[in-house]
């Protein structure tokens, strides 16, 4: 490919503006396909720049003014690739965020963007994602078409575990809903069979049931990690839900919580004090699921 052949420049400021105003000026489509290209110029550079670093150089040119010089070629060299589009990269990301289907073949393509899925967002509630289970290691769980399915398949367990636990049942539908994305990403086998766990409780020497090994995203000193860690299994929901309740009443830990004398959110605080979950906002992001839209439509509808 000829270099000249490309009119976009990788240190033109007014890209950006240029990409809004075409935005704003009806032409969404011409808008995401750029933004893709743009996306996977940034992607190349990358790859390039680490190229760079994995040589050993040129050990008789080599000068911090030569290193400028080849990391400006570098950016353009990205931004010409993107523009031809050599590795489809751009055009995936199109279809995908564009709510385009993709072929057969891309679909067997590992590069596909298709498996993804982009969570929702409403003014009334966070966004809703596995707090512990990363959805790579869950994706083939027991199906749930909405957070309403969701809800009215568990609301009779976490109502009875409710009562044992003197909170409101809403709470526990809450975190079961923070733990598995509604349901979306609960642990499941390498055969795809559920765990009916849906409060992320890790398999430890106490346990000697079923468990399962998926990969964990926990906060370490302030500090995103993912793991692999093993989780208790069982063969029912109502298994699920018993074992919870009896999971926080053998541990002197979560004292604190149980005698939270029905208060919902001094439940949930007491029990990330008592160090259920490692994500500091826990308590804050279940709250915050009780009092959303989300959970207040589909406790109508399952009252309906």
């Amino acid at each position: 490919m000829n270099p000249s052949t490309s009119t976009a420049v990788y240190n033109d400021l007014g890209g950006l503006s240029q990409l809004r105003a075409r935005s704003n000026g009806g032409d969404a489509q011409g808008a995401l396909k750029q933004a893709a290209k743009q996306f996977e110029a940034i992607f190349l550079n990358m790859m390039l720049k680490q190229m760079r670093e994995a040589s050993f150089g040129d050990p008789l040119f080599d000068s911090s003014a030569g290193d400028s010089y080849r990391s400006m070629f570098d950016q353009q060299l990205a931004l010409n690739l993107s523009e031809n589009g050599s590795l489809g990269i751009a055009k995936l990301i199109e279809r995908q965020l564009g709510g385009q289907v993709t072929n057969k073949a891309e679909t067997n393509n590992p590069f596909s963007f298709q498996s993804f899925v982009a969570p929702t967002i409403n003014n009334n509630t966070q966004v809703i994602k596995p707090s512990v289970i990363d959805p790579v290691s869950a994706t083939k769980q027991k199906a749930f078409s909405s957070a309403e399915d969701f809800v009215a398949e568990i609301w009779p367990y976490a109502e009875k575990a409710a009562q044992e636990l003197g909170i409101p049942t809403e709470t526990l539908v809450s975190q079961a809903a923070l733990e598995t994305g509604w349901g979306k990403y609960m642990m499941t086998h390498a055969d795809g069979k559920p765990s009916n766990n849906l409060f992320g409780i890790k398999s430890d020497r106490r346990w000697d049931g079923e468990q399962v090994s998926v990969q964990t995203t926990e906060y370490r000193d302030g500090v995103i990690q993912k793991e692999r860690a093993n989780f208790r299994s069982y063969d029912s929901l109502q298994q699920g839900f018993d074992d919870y309740v009896q999971f926080l009443k053998s541990s002197p830990r979560y004292i604190d919580a149980l005698n939270s004398r029905g208060n919902a959110v001094e439940y949930l605080n007491n029990l990330q004090k008592g160090g259920y979950a490692t994500d500091p906002s826990y308590a804050s992001k279940i709250q915050g699921i009780m009092n959303g839209e989300t959970l207040q439509t589909a406790r109508a509808r399952l009252n309906s």
